[in-house]
C-alpha cells in the first residue's frame, strides 16, 4: 500500500531532513511567491489563504494540495507591489490569526467559566 503511516502525515522527521516551511520567489509573476508548508492540509491552507484575501495589497491567494499522499500544502501569493510585498503580506495574515484564535481561546474559556456549575 502506498500511503504512508499516519504518524508520517503530521510530524516532521527528527533528523532535520524536512523544513516546515519553505519560502520560493516566483520568477515568472511579479511581486509573488510560494510558500510550501510540510504536514499541514486544507485546514490551515484554506485559513491563511482567505485571510491573506482580506488584506487590499494581495492580488492572488490560494493553496493546493500537490498530492493526496503528500503531506504538505502551497500557499501561492502575489501582492500589487513590492512594498509591502509577499513576504510582508503573509507575517500580516499570520498575525492577525493569532489575534483572532486568541479571541475566541479567551470566549471559549469565558464559556466554561459560565457554564461550569457553582460548587456548593
Amino acid at each position: 500500500m502506498n500511503k504512508p503511516d499516519d504518524f508520517e502525515c503530521w510530524r516532521l522527521p527528527d533528523d532535520d531532513s524536512v523544513q516546515k516551511v519553505t519560502c520560493k520567489k516566483d520568477f515568472k509573476v511579479p511581486n509573488a511567491m510560494m510558500i510550501v508548508i510540510e504536514r499541514e492540509d486544507h485546514t490551515l491552507g484554506n485559513l491563511l489563504r482567505m485571510q491573506l484575501l482580506e488584506d487590499d495589497q494581495v492580488l492572488f491567494s490560494g493553496y493546493r494540495v500537490p498530492h493526496p499522499l503528500e503531506p504538505a500544502i502551497q500557499v501561492k501569493i502575489q501582492t500589487r507591489s513590492q512594498n509591502p510585498g509577499p513576504v510582508q503580506a503573509v507575517q500580516n495574515a499570520l498575525d492577525k490569526l493569532e489575534d483572532e484564535l486568541k479571541i475566541m481561546k479567551d470566549s471559549f474559556a469565558q464559556a466554561l467559566r459560565d457554564f461550569t456549575p457553582a460548587q456548593q
